[in-house]
């Protein structure tokens, strides 16, 4: 496997389809966060993605970015945004080639989505706020505007934290009742899956269970490859970038 297959996110799924890229980077890529907040971090950042990105031939001007609020707003990117950055926004979508969607995460779950009958495909940005909030929902509800259906769309969730260190309190708990498949108690300690919170959204919105690929690696114990934020909790976040289009070819 040479350097460029590694940095790609290696879902069966989609591997049959020409044209389609799904990567996720790596901690050695450097972080890709947007940092507004820090210029100096910023261009560092950007100088990351840019590198990232030539690797596949793509370029910066060509990927649509969301600005991550942990909300569920999902936006479709058209032609005359392209290489836009959409605030407050945890989920794109698109059915143009050659636009590339983009979100960073850091132990939140990076969720690929591909219509192939369609062409269409969806980047969503999940931790459990999103999830709670139904980001999936207005997302497979964002493709099917766009001429899609659920039976038809493929689903890769990516590299995220495990249920073994997903640690929440009660009042969060709560909130996922109705999915105790995915809650664990040890102790005094409560413990969510959030990898099999989203699988569960995505049947009950009608996507095919073999339809969903879960990548079993957890960004928390794989220190040398992952950045995690609960893991090392730095003073500013950084992240790996998640990445889904279709070239045109």
């Amino acid at each position: 496997m040479n350097s460029r297959e590694k940095m790609q996110c290696n879902f069966a799924l989609f591997k049959r389809y020409r044209g389609l890229l799904v990567l996720f980077s790596q901690k050695t890529d450097g972080s890709m966060k947007f940092q507004n907040n820090n210029s100096v971090l910023m261009k560092k950042n950007l100088r990351n993605r840019k590198k990232f990105l030539n690797i596949f031939g793509i370029f910066p001007k060509d990927v649509s970015s969301g600005e991550l609020c942990h909300g569920n707003r999902v936006e479709y990117v058209s032609a005359k945004n392209k290489g836009e950055r959409f605030t407050g926004t945890d989920g794109l979508v698109t059915d143009q080639k050659n636009i590339f969607l983009s979100v960073t995460a850091a132990d939140c779950l990076p969720i690929f989505l591909f219509d192939p009958k369609k062409e269409i495909v969806g980047m969503v940005h999940a931790g459990w706020r999103s999830l709670e909030r139904n980001v999936l929902e207005n997302a497979v509800g964002k493709i099917k505007e766009s001429g899609g259906k659920s039976q038809n769309i493929l689903v890769g969730i990516g590299p995220a934290i495990c249920q073994k260190h997903y640690e929440i309190g009660l009042e969060v708990a709560k909130k996922f009742a109705k999915y105790p498949e995915a809650i664990k108690r040890k102790g005094n300690k409560i413990f969510l899956d959030i990898k099999k919170v989203a699988e569960l959204q995505l049947l009950s919105l009608g996507i095919y269970s073999k339809n969903i690929e879960i990548s079993s690696e957890c960004t928390f114990e794989l220190l040398g490859k992952y950045f995690s934020a609960r893991r090392d909790k730095p003073k500013e976040v950084e992240a790996m970038i998640a990445v889904i289009g279709i070239k045109n070819l």
